[in-house]
């Protein structure tokens, strides 16, 4: 484990010595503390640093810098109390090194060390990191917008897997050797109905059995080595390629999360399973597989190409069916999984407002809709299983017709080959046909299986189209990586100019030239009757939204121009419904600002006037909340939210709608608590009504009956 401290300074360190920018406030919120060593080079990559792991101590060739990690107790004043369990380490910047010294960095200290390379050897542990400023063109334009980028397909899947290469040739020595067993098994067979039977030579037959028992164990143990390896690297690329749609999803816009439905979008990231099956499963088994079915066929037409020729006459047949089937077949299985993501919709909207189901009695309703959506959905899964049911029974009886043709011809060929052997010819046996079965047998398994992967791509496909839909929305911009100097201090002064807003061409204009100004430090309110676009103006000052024209500018830079996370990163948001989740009371405060310190946290409790109220909860801070914070009062969760706000030291703080739900003695203690907020940031309190006691500085109202909508009119109290 690594110290916040030192992680912060390994990576401003290295940024420093390579002349790439660094914001130890950005990269602090964006990696999240615990911090071990394997946090760095995921760190460093999105600061702009190539990094690579090398195998033991940096050396004379080593390219410099590069980063080592000392045990704690050799380097320096990491506690093991602050880092949590785990062997600590304390991450060094070693600047140069040769067959006998290395000079290095220690965290915070003023002055490099030099010691000897075998001390130095003795106290590091295994291993480095090589560092290099990253060079190329970036994937974002002079105006910070994400450059054009290929439609999400299969192609997505592609490095993932190709990271792998080494476990795939292993997987491929596999199906070698599966394949030559597979080989040998049919010949043994003809030897022994051949040979064996025919002289009656029985300790032959005992050396020939004990060799197919061989290949058989040894076939067993390849199939499982080679299963297993194929799960364990699905396994690895899920838990990658599963965080990476992850991360994409949290970060694209407000808006997108808006026009669709929870429950949709759960089944949309439900897909990413069942294609990695698809890729690192079946598909790569058969592939491994493909080319032996050569192998099958050339050994095939040695036996009798009539024979052969019936053999894959009933696979072809087989195929042009699936190709007919599959347009059918794609377009049920998009069918269902509409359905499904439609019943998974409805579920989970109802099931979060299951207070209001109860208090309007909408059970009798809920229960008659989710039935006819259930049917829907039964109904699309049936007629997908029962297509799938009709094809397999029509392949399986082109087999069985298969394996019958070539019985009847080889029959006809044996008894044929009695006649040419009387005749000095090469006859064709009755172990030539036993052989013959089972080739065909093992040529007909994986083109079999090529016709059900051909199945299993129609899913994979619908499930690549739904994910398609996430991947292919165009994401915030989320930098580490500082592109403005800025001011040493955060003032908070905020200025909308000239703003006009609509959600939509098709919608009115909500704002046109709305001016306010926010001074720092100042509590200024701003209200308004209902739906006049107080709560927008809380979404287009985070960015969740952009103004038509106009602009708006923190501390005068304009928030266009800044990232998703420089931009929130300033403001402390306290909404109208507060959103605690399950968990403790100190987990959700962590959540803010998961680097804060117990000591912090209680502070901001504190601040928030809400420390008492955990004090007397049965577990004090530990006490486990329930979904949406069930077990404390509307006034008390939403002082919890003020001292969540409070934790990201903002410096602008927003109250938007937070005591519309508030009786009158608890909005006004609710006021007593901004009172003393006031000074230490910028509040803009947005409310239909102003409780009691709110100690308000300037005041701007819009949609006011003299005014035009969307304007606004200021005044002091």
């Amino acid at each position: 484990m690594v110290r916040k401290d030192d992680f912060l300074w390994i990576l401003g360190g290295i940024c420093q010595v390579l002349n790439r920018p660094f914001d130890a406030a950005l990269a602090q919120r964006a990696f999240p503390p615990p911090y071990d060593h394997r946090h760095i080079p995921a760190a460093l990559d999105e600061l702009g640093v190539r990094c690579a792991e090398a195998a033991g101590s940096p050396a004379a060739r080593t390219p410099m810098p590069c980063v080592a990690f000392l045990l704690a107790a050799d380097g320096g004043d990491a506690a093991t109390s602050e880092i949590g369990s785990g062997p600590a380490l304390v991450p060094v910047l070693v600047l140069k090194a040769d067959a006998e010294r290395v000079l290095y960095h220690l965290p915070h200290a003023a002055e490099p060390v030099v010691c000897s390379r075998e001390d130095f050897m003795r106290r590091c542990e295994p291993g480095h990191l090589l560092v290099a400023s990253r060079s190329g063109i970036e994937d974002v334009d002079d105006a910070g917008q994400m450059l054009a980028r290929p439609a999400f397909g299969f192609g997505w899947f592609l490095p993932e897997l190709l990271r792998h290469k080494g476990i795939w040739w292993q997987v491929l020595l596999a199906s070698l050797a599966i394949q030559v067993v597979g080989l040998a098994t049919p010949l043994f067979t003809q030897v022994i109905i051949d040979k064996v039977v025919v002289h009656q030579t029985a300790s032959t037959l005992w050396v020939v059995g004990v060799a197919l028992l061989m290949f058989m164990l040894f076939s067993v143990a390849m199939t499982w080595m080679r299963q297993y390896l194929v799960l364990h690297t699905g396994n690895r690329i899920d838990a990658v390629l599963g965080q990476q749609v992850f991360r994409h999803l949290l970060r694209l816009p407000l808006a997108y999360f808006e026009a669709r439905p929870t429950g949709t979008l759960v089944a949309r990231l439900q897909g990413i399973e069942s294609v990695r099956q698809f890729l690192a499963g079946a598909a790569v088994t058969l592939i491994l597989d493909c080319p032996f079915i050569l192998i099958f066929l050339a050994v095939m037409c040695w036996y009798s190409w009539l024979l052969t020729l019936i053999a894959v006459g009933a696979l072809l047949l087989i195929m042009l069916i699936s190709l007919a089937v599959t347009p059918v077949f794609r377009d049920r299985l998009n069918r269902q999984f509409m359905q499904g993501a439609r019943n998974q919709a409805f579920v989970t909207e109802y099931v979060s407002g299951m207070q209001t189901v109860k208090s309007l009695q909408m059970e009798p309703v809920l229960e008659a809709r989710y039935g006819e959506n259930l049917a829907g959905y039964l109904a699309a899964g049936f007629a997908t299983r029962q297509l799938a049911n009709t094809y397999g029974t029509v392949a399986n009886a082109l087999e069985q017709a298969m394996a019958l043709a070539i019985l009847v011809a080889g029959a006809l060929l044996v008894i044929d080959g009695t006649n040419t052997a009387q005749s000095g010819g090469t006859p064709f046996t009755v172990g030539m046909l036993v052989a013959f079965q089972m080739f065909a047998s093992r040529m007909s398994q994986p083109m079999l299986r090529l016709v059900g992967l051909w199945q299993e791509f129609q899913q994979a496909s619908v499930s690549i189209k739904r994910l398609g839909d996430v991947m292919d929305m165009p994401a915030e911009l989320y930098d580490v990586t500082p592109r403005r100097a800025g001011d040493a201090v955060a003032r908070g002064r905020v200025e909308v100019a000239g703003v006009s807003f609509r959600y939509s061409d098709l919608h009115p204009w909500l704002y046109r030239d709305l001016d306010m100004t926010f001074e720092s430090g100042e509590l200024a309110v701003v209200t308004g009757p209902s739906g006049c676009g107080k709560s927008t103006l809380a979404k287009l000052l985070q960015g969740f939204h952009q103004p038509g024209d106009g602009r708006i500018t923190i501390d005068g830079a304009d928030i266009r121009h800044m990232s998703a996370n420089e931009l929130r990163g300033r403001f402390g948001v306290v909404p109208q419904e507060t959103t605690l989740f399950s968990g403790s009371v100190h987990d959700n405060l962590l959540m803010a600002c998961p680097g804060a310190t117990f000591d912090e946290v209680v502070e901001a409790c504190r601040q928030a006037g809400i420390h008492e109220v955990i004090e007397h909860l049965p577990q004090g801070y530990q006490t486990q909340l329930g979904e949406r914070g069930i077990g404390l009062s509307g006034g008390q969760r939403q002082r919890l939210s003020i001292a969540r706000a409070l934790l990201r030291r903002p410096t602008i703080l927003i109250f938007d709608e937070a005591t519309s739900g508030l009786d009158a003695d608890t909005a006004a203690q609710f006021a007593s608590t901004v009172n003393r907020l006031r000074g230490s940031a910028t509040i803009i309190f947005i409310a239909h009504d102003l409780p009691p006691g709110l100690a308000v500085g300037r005041v701007y109202r819009i949609g006011e009956a003299d005014k035009p909508p969307g304007q606004a009119r200021s005044g002091a109290s």
